[in-house]
């Protein structure tokens, strides 16, 4: 078996959450900041989420409820960062890892994919370790599925969830319960974590990383590698679908592969998601002809104008074409952009593998809100396959129940039977 990595990546913004980005608000000139106005922020960000939010009520999740849980605390903040932080935790009710709110400072609990490293479930009696993502701490420490969590920091799981949450478990909703309990895993963004776990009749206690430390992942590394498995080649993509750059290396790659009879595209660690004309200029060396590859629809159309707006993208040929069979992979730490391509892949004839996917809702959108500093990602276009399933509902063809690396056995390999 050989193994290359191709390049170096540039640091690079990789449609990370504008707040990442930034220790604190970007400022268009040098004129100074509003002065803060929780009430007339709260009316502008309220007026935000139902105009513009793509997904305020869904299965789980009371938009309205949401926010009347947390309206008079909000306009009662005493000041800009106590305002941002009542945000943050009415972004995490959504349930949704693409509505992030900022700016950061690093007692805020780390962004989910990008930041986590582990994943859990909630049986509604139990909650274990779900899929340790590769590469990562929890990985490495040998944090494994189907532990039972004892604590997290020290607190149990349903405390953290509170902590995460804002609100008593009680109150709280499956869907939001799951959310939270993922972000407790992942913690605060630069704080080591401890996880005390349970599993026969042993207990142990990890000593994590901070996630800081795994999204640092994001601007090191090759933003895409090849492997070679007899006549299959695999092209795995490193969380680079943001960078130009991935384009043309990805036609490299291909190249190098081009005596293929069949070809993996791995999309297992791409959290961060990604824009559509990267995605294109990958899909582009499998079709002859120009093949629709997603459905947008953008809500603020129909909620203030009347009448609804609705498209659908197209992939069109680019490149040298590639003639093999063709697999894409996805799981956990796919997110975004890289969902949009396991459903554009699916649509154009490929065969997709792999778990569940990480269910960010719609194209992202960075907003501002008047009377504050604060910062919003939001998804403001639903996103569908080009049969009308909303997105974050897809699942890969070929199901594997946890499709992730642990550096000696690769179940997508497995799976397809190669």
């Amino acid at each position: 078996m050989k193994f290359a990595k191709l390049f170096r990546c540039i640091p690079s913004i990789i449609a990370l959450p504008l707040m990442l980005l930034t220790a604190g608000p970007v400022q268009a000139d040098d004129k100074s900041p509003a002065p803060f106005d929780a009430a007339m922020a709260w009316s502008s960000f309220e007026k935000l989420l139902h105009e513009q939010y793509g997904y305020f009520d869904r299965a789980g999740i009371d938009g309205d409820d949401i926010l009347s849980t947390f309206a008079a605390r909000a306009k009662a903040a005493r000041s800009d960062k106590e305002f941002v932080d009542t945000l943050q935790l009415v972004s995490h009710n959504f349930a949704d890892p693409h509505f992030v709110v900022g700016p950061f400072d690093p007692e805020d609990w780390a962004t989910i994919p990008t930041s986590s490293d582990l994943s859990g479930v909630y049986d509604g009696a139990t909650f274990r370790t779900g899929a340790a993502r590769f590469g990562g701490d929890a990985l490495a420490k040998g944090v494994r599925s189907g532990m039972k969590v004892m604590r997290i920091d020290g607190k149990a799981p349903r405390a953290a969830i509170e902590e995460v949450t804002g609100r008593p478990f009680t109150t709280l909703t499956p869907v939001q319960i799951g959310f939270a309990f993922n972000v407790a895993l992942a913690g605060r963004y630069r704080h080591p974590r401890t996880l005390e776990v349970a599993y026969g009749h042993q207990r142990q206690t990890f000593a994590l990383a901070a996630t800081s430390d795994q999204s640092k992942r994001i601007q090191t590394g090759p933003l895409i590698s090849i492997e070679r498995k007899g006549t299959l080649g695999i092209v795995h993509i490193q969380n680079s679908l943001g960078n130009q750059a991935l384009i043309g290396q990805f036609a490299q790659a291909l190249a190098t592969l081009a005596d293929t009879t069949a070809l993996l595209i791995d999309l297992r660690d791409t959290p961060s998601g990604g824009n559509t004309s990267v995605a294109r200029g990958i899909m582009g060396h499998f079709v002859d002809h120009d093949l629709p590859y997603q459905m947008h629809v953008i809500p603020n159309e129909s909620r203030v104008l009347g009448p609804k707006r609705k498209f659908v993208e197209y992939v069109a040929p680019y490149g040298t074409r590639y003639d093999g069979k063709v697999y894409v992979a996805g799981g956990h730490w796919t997110g975004s952009m890289g969902e949009g391509l396991m459903v554009g892949f699916d649509a154009i004839g490929a065969t997709t593998v792999g778990s569940e996917l990480a269910h960010l809702l719609g194209g992202v959108s960075n907003k501002t809100i008047d009377g504050s500093t604060a910062k919003i990602d939001i998804g403001t276009e639903q996103l569908f396959t080009v049969t009308g399933l909303p997105r974050a509902d897809y699942r890969p063809q070929l199901y594997v129940a946890n499709a992730e690396r642990d550096g000696t056995v690769d179940p997508i390999v497995v799976a397809i039977g190669r």
